[in-house]
């Protein structure tokens, strides 16, 4: 799905959302962007989801990842990549950095998730805290098969003090979703 040889691992100059100039988004994505509950329980309000992991083991994050955790140069973390599908097309691709310092408490399982969303473990926590949401576009040859730019997103969900980067890149069809179902 990837394109490894330009992603750069999704090591971009992200900007705050509140400081994006709004007319540069596409309309069909603004509410993708600007949601802040879960992801996940919204794709299953509008089909059968299911997950393809395509990585989920210790890793090394990007410069800008490690620096958005505050992580030491070589302190370990779980990268978790994966595609969110909605009746098999792919919407959403997302990439995790979880720090080891993090897996405690009931997050211990965050390691165990197999083909279970995180957005719908991280948000059943009413404790959860979330940071701003953070945005860019990403060339449009980031993605095998995608000849338009992608916007991503990115927060850090805290629990503990301790923080999981998460990051979403909304693929091409997810403009294609009935947005209106789940505002009304």
């Amino acid at each position: 799905m990837l394109n490894f040889s330009v992603t750069k691992q999704f090591d971009y100059h992200w900007q705050p959302l509140s400081q994006a100039r709004m007319d540069s988004i596409p309309n069909n994505l603004k509410f993708w962007l600007r949601e802040t509950g879960s992801l996940t329980a919204l794709l299953e309000r509008l089909g059968i989801l299911s997950i393809d992991v395509i990585n989920d083991g210790w890793g090394q994050p990007t410069q800008r990842e490690r620096k958005a955790l505050s992580l030491r140069a070589r302190e370990a973390t779980r990268v978790r990549e994966v595609i969110l599908n909605i009746n098999g097309t792919p919407m959403i691709y997302a990439r995790s950095i979880i720090p080891a310092s993090a897996l405690i408490g009931h997050w211990r399982h965050l390691s165990q998730l197999k083909s279970q969303s995180l957005g719908g473990f991280l948000f059943k926590d009413k404790k959860l805290v979330r940071s701003p949401i953070e945005i860019v576009s990403l060339p449009s040859n980031v993605f095998n098969n995608v000849n338009e730019a992608v916007w991503a997103r990115r927060s850090i969900f805290k629990q503990y003090n301790k923080g999981v980067l998460v990051s979403e890149a909304f693929l091409p069809a997810i403009t294609t979703l009935p947005v209106t179902q789940l505002i009304l």
